[in-house]
């Protein structure tokens, strides 16, 4: 069963954000973690400047990162991970995936990547900074992401990452760039976000997207009641925004969960009429921008079936 399910009694277009509690993790991890830490090395090793891009001059902040989830990590799960300080010396153990790493803080030679690099094959989370006035991608390691990738957005203010920007969408965008202009130091936020593929492949980037679409265009017809709930996953992100004290730069982090839409009905007794509740009331737009649209009468038809 998924850990969220961001669906209600209907379509809510609001960013939905929460305060992140000093007792909630900045990272999450969950019985996945060995697979697809795994699966995030696997990637690199293949398209290491696909997966992870950088612009020089914000390598500050890329420690600041390192700094702030081994600081969670070994706080939040002491028995799994530990840290180690002898001044700028610091030792880190990761008993997950049985490794040792000793480096001098704020030294890029004492580190075999860059930092923020290094820090993303330790956790599950895609990890992005955004940077200056207008929240620009300034580095990231993205392995995970849902349509796009780091050649189309690096350097791009947060505007215009999400360009085109349909009327749809928006507002949302426009209460995202308020939010993280206003965002303080020691106030991490966090939101999620859904959709629904036809597959549980983790990794969505650009790079896949004919694949995905040739996909969705040969299975969307023969997707019934009786077969759609064993070919649909419903797909979540948790997010989380932290500004770093010393940098000013905004960690955006994705953790990307998913379930079989059979398994998730089976397991959350309320899913069904939930899920149709927020499909009924979405905007079509909106259904067209999450590439739901081929399959809704059939996903609707099929969760009735099951509402109380």
């Amino acid at each position: 069963m998924l850990p969220y399910f961001p669906f209600g009694q209907q379509f809510n277009d609001k960013m939905g954000t929460l305060s992140l509690s000093e007792n909630e993790p900045l990272v999450e991890l969950d019985e996945h973690y060995i697979t697809e830490t795994t699966l995030k090395k696997q990637l690199l090793a293949v398209l290491p400047a696909y997966y992870y891009q950088s612009l020089p001059g914000f390598e500050l902040a890329q420690w600041e990162v390192l700094e702030a989830i081994l600081t969670n990590l070994s706080q939040s799960d002491p028995s799994r991970f530990s840290l180690r300080k002898e001044g700028s010396r610091w030792h880190w153990a990761n008993n997950r995936l049985h490794e040792q790493t000793s480096f001098t803080f704020g030294d890029a030679g004492s580190l075999a990547m860059e930092p923020l690099n290094w820090m993303g094959r330790q956790v599950q989370e895609d990890l992005l900074l955004l940077a200056g006035p207008e929240a620009s991608l300034v580095a990231g390691q993205l392995c995970f992401g849902n349509g796009w990738c780091l050649d189309e957005k690096i350097g791009l203010p947060f505007w215009q990452i999400h360009a085109p920007i349909t009327p749809i969408v928006e507002p949302m965008i426009r209460a995202a760039q308020k939010l993280m202009e206003r965002l303080p130091a020691g106030r991490p936020v966090w939101r999620l976000n859904w959709s629904v593929k036809v597959t549980d492949q983790l990794d969505m980037t650009s790079r896949h997207t004919p694949a995905l679409e040739k996909l969705l265009t040969e299975l969307a017809p023969g997707l019934t009641r009786d077969t759609i709930g064993e070919n649909l996953y419903v797909r979540i992100e948790r997010q989380t925004l932290t500004r770093l004290p010393r940098s000013g730069a905004i960690l955006f982090g994705i953790h990307t969960y998913q379930n079989r839409l059979s398994d998730e009905i089976s397991e959350r007794p309320d899913a069904a009429e939930r899920l149709a509740n927020v499909f009924k009331t979405t905007p079509q737009a909106m259904l067209d921008y999450k590439g739901l649209t081929p399959f809704m009468p059939a996903l609707l038809t099929y969760l009735a079936r099951y509402k109380s």
